[in-house]
């Protein structure tokens, strides 16, 4: 098998490389990393909710997410408090902090989708979308 014609292998290494991309790009201009950038895009749409919530939501490890917590709020773009019927739950959202750096992360992000976006025509965006709807309803 040529691994580099299989499918699994073709999308993974995209996912790496725009995750490359946008991993600098956010160190850059806003000192966040890109499981940071994740997590505060699911608090911003899903606030006060639990590490394992944001593992469903971004299909993080939950090792990896509890890292990214403690390091957001470090930087006080988040807080968190118990849960009230979970002692040994947490609940997490966004600080004022980081609303504010998600009002300037988030045009940011559409920005540089759109930058990638605009190298495809129209019918290939929408091919592009039905795919990975598609390939998500398979894999659900």
């Amino acid at each position: 098998m040529d691994y580099k014609q299989f499918i699994p292998y073709q999308i993974s290494a995209l996912s790496l490389k725009i995750s490359k991309g946008l991993a600098k790009h956010y160190r850059d201009r806003f000192d966040i990393s890109v499981s940071e950038w994740r997590v505060l895009v699911i608090l911003n749409s899903h606030p006060n909710i639990t590490a394992k919530a944001i593992a469903d939501h971004t299909q993080m490890d939950k090792v990896r997410i509890s890292r990214t917590l403690k390091i957001l709020a470090q930087k006080f773009y988040i807080k968190q408090m118990s849960h009230p019927e979970d002692a040994r739950a947490v609940i997490n959202r966004l600080s004022d902090d980081g609303q504010s750096l998600m009002q300037a992360v988030i045009p940011d992000a559409v920005k540089y989708e759109q930058s990638l976006l605009k190298q495809l025509t129209t019918i290939e965006r929408q091919q592009l979308r039905q795919l990975i709807a598609k390939f998500n309803q398979i894999l659900d």
